[in-house]
């Protein structure tokens, strides 16, 4: 509450400022995400980051963090290689799911699936711009959307044609290289791309391989009408190094305990659309279908065997193979009366997903007690072979007025209605079988206003609801599974504003939110089995400045400030007693209510300064900081980052671009993610200082 009350006033004084002649584009920009249709950013009653397609050409990122980090509010681990973790506003860890990631407005991954590695699985090259709309938009999208939405819009064909041929080495045998083709005929217009990567990695058994092809062909049977095709082929390998313990992280930081951890990936997407322009609405229907087959040998799945074995360790292999259709049916109409906008749809999904896992005993080698090392498995017995059907059926709502010419109100809310059915083909029959229906219902409302204070100054503030189902993984397929839980439940309470000053040479944008979460679903008890066992909350600012004091430079801050704590959280532990024998455990409460969320730091800020002295060439110093972190539920393990630093220079020459980036480049030693308990953290290691450099050659622009 001081936080809004703050607020509050800076907006007040804020709006006695002199205000710029200039018309604020900034305001003007339209956006897709927020309600599913084109609208201005100036009438999008939530926090809204857009990341241009100019930056993203400055940037040319390797991992998804590279770019996300630059934005405010955003939790995100770059783990080497195609492996990363986003949320927005919540902390997480690999299996919740708070952020839904679209492309073009479609999800990435199936209706209760995780929340890891849901960026890297896209082709990073066709990428036009990336939308980030912040606070729960369940009222939208559905489960998953507590902390916001990330939309992925892909690039559209070029009016003329061109081609682009590009290649980019870097250090640790990193190449990534590509080329696409792009135009436009009266009626029909196509853009293609293909890319590869392979690198070696910064850390022992890192490697990653990634092949991307994608293809967008749209045609306009009519002046208004637009079908388009697109699609997506992905097939990736990408070896996992793991997390180190305390001494061997600072005795080598780039070791690896694991010589055979990975994930794999084939993936194809195609997706058909269809647009109608009605002459004051449109009608839209998205078809999608998405088929996978995905394998993974988790690191964090490797545990020491109890009792005697000729396996000192054991573990698990998964093949997971699926097929997903998802159906978007869309009408908004535009209604003179108040300026209205109805926004009416329908998401329907369908689903079948096939788990296989097998156990695994796992032989090590200890002779190097610190940097140790497994070095081989063996396929011991099936662990589970589940079928699970997803159905998912989902109308929305949404209207919005402006009763005054400056204020405008945007309500809404969306019926979903998920369910699991699940065969067990292991255990049918037995006591441990899994087969069953799981149903879940969920509706989730939102409201919101905005008030153009002034040309150049937007406030707006908001209220919505949402939910998280329990994934397919806590319900069923991991070893905390547990299928009696319910569905997480979040609220929100958010404030903001947007402007512009300065003739349109200062941008400051600042956000203040509350959000809670019950029936927040974690494993931590002496069971290690998925509970409903919290309430959290989230409480923070957070605030964008972009300053252009010259045409030559530009200073651009984004400052997080959060403070997210276990509200109510009790859970039993097993605690030693005595010795015995035979040894005595007891199960005991503990009370952790109060405390700081794990990988949770109160500050965050990014920084860069970008120098423009000659036509085409720019060069960017990005310097990122974050204050220390609990790496432990009980507070009392904490990590400090050091200050990472980042330099990228380009040029641009006719037709031909280069760039040279340098990153962390003050080679600090660093881990990306933390986690543990009292007296043993795992720390995963961050990049060294690492060099790139690449070029890039366009036909036919």
């Amino acid at each position: 509450m001081h936080i809004v009350i703050i607020l509050f006033f800076l907006m007040v004084s804020v709006c006695h400022a002199e205000e710029p002649q200039t018309v604020n584009q900034k305001l003007d920009e339209v956006v897709v995400t927020a309600s599913r249709v084109e609208e201005k950013v100036k009438e999008v009653p939530a926090t809204v980051n857009i990341v241009t397609n100019e930056e993203l050409e400055d940037i040319k990122f390797r991992n998804p963090a590279e770019v996300l980090n630059r934005l405010p509010g955003i939790y995100t681990h770059d783990f080497g290689g195609e492996s990363e973790l986003t949320s927005i506003r919540v902390p997480t860890h690999f299996t919740n799911p708070y952020t839904v990631v679209l492309v073009d407005g479609v999800p990435t991954t199936s209706y209760g699936s995780g929340s890891s590695g849901q960026i890297s699985e896209l082709n990073n090259r066709n990428i036009e711009r990336i939308e980030v709309v912040k606070g729960p938009a369940s009222a939208l999208y559905g489960s998953n959307a507590i902390g916001g939405i990330i939309n992925i819009i892909t690039k559209d064909p070029t009016p003329g044609h061109e081609v682009n041929l590009w290649a980019e080495y870097g250090e640790y045998e990193h190449f990534f290289g590509g080329v696409s083709a792009s135009g436009s005929g009266k009626k029909v217009s196509y853009y293609v791309d293909f890319n590869y990567k392979n690198a070696e990695g910064w850390r022992d058994h890192s490697a990653v391989d990634k092949k991307v092809g994608s293809a967008k062909l749209q045609f306009a049977p009519t002046e208004s009408s637009l079908l388009g095709v697109k699609l997506e082929l992905l097939s990736f390998d990408n070896e996992s190094a793991g997390s180190l313990e305390e001494d061997a992280f600072n005795q080598d930081w780039q070791y690896s305990y694991n010589t055979f951890t990975g994930t794999t990936m084939d993936q194809y997407t195609g997706t058909l659309t269809y647009e109608y322009f009605l002459q004051n609405g449109e009608f839209k229907t998205v078809l999608n279908l998405r088929q996978m087959d995905h394998t993974t040998l988790p690191h964090y799945r490797i545990n020491p065997t109890r009792g005697p074995s000729t396996y000192p360790y054991n573990g698990t292999y998964s093949d997971i193979e699926g097929l997903d259709t998802n159906l978007q049916l869309l009408y908004s109409r535009d209604i003179d009366l108040w300026r209205s906008k109805l926004i009416v749809g329908f998401d329907a999904e369908y689903g079948e997903t096939e788990t296989d896992t097998d156990k695994l005993g796992i032989y090590w080698d200890d002779s190097d007690p610190v940097l140790y090392e497994f070095t081989s498995y063996d396929v011991l017995d099936k662990e589970d072979l589940l079928d699970v059907t997803t159905k998912v059926a989902s109308p929305y709502l949404q209207i919005a007025v402006s009763p005054f010419e400056r204020f405008r109100i945007t309500a809404g809310g969306r019926y979903d209605t998920i369910t699991y059915d699940v065969e067990d083909k292991l255990n049918a029959g037995t006591p441990d079988d899994l087969s069953g229906e799981k149903d879940f219902s969920e509706f989730s409302p939102k409201v919101g206003v905005t008030y153009e204070i002034t040309k150049n100054i937007n406030s707006y503030a908001s209220y919505s609801e949402g939910f998280v189902v329990p994934t397919t993984s806590q319900l069923f397929t991991s070893g905390n599974r547990n299928p009696e839980l319910d569905p997480e439940e979040a609220t929100n309470y958010e404030i903001g504003m947007r402007s512009l000053f300065w003739n349109g040479r200062l941008d400051f944008d600042i956000a203040a939110y509350y959000l809670e979460i019950d029936d927040k679903i974690l494993s931590k008890d002496w069971t290690s089995q998925y509970l409903n066992v919290a309430e959290t909350s989230m409480k923070g600012v957070e605030t964008v400045i972009i300053l252009r004091p010259v045409d030559t430079l530009s200073l651009a801050f984004a400052y997080t400030y959060a403070r997210n704590k276990y509200e109510n959280y009790i859970v039993n532990e097993r605690v030693f007693v005595s010795p015995g024998p035979p040894p005595v455990f007891a199960v005991v409460p503990v009370d952790y209510s109060g405390n700081t969320q794990m990988r949770s730091p109160e500050h965050h800020i990014n920084a860069r300064l970008t120098w423009m002295p000659l036509a085409g060439f720019q060069a960017e110093v990005e310097v990122d900081d974050v204050s220390s972190q609990y790496a432990d539920v009980s507070n009392v393990e904490s990590y400090s980052r050091p200050t990472l630093v980042n330099l990228r220079t380009s040029y641009d020459w006719k037709d031909w671009s280069f760039w040279a980036h340098v990153m962390n480049l003050t080679d600090q030693k660093y881990a990306s993610y933390v986690s543990g308990e009292a007296g043993a953290v795992d720390y995963y290691s961050g990049r060294p200082r690492t060099f790139f450099a690449g070029l890039s050659y366009t036909w036919g622009r």
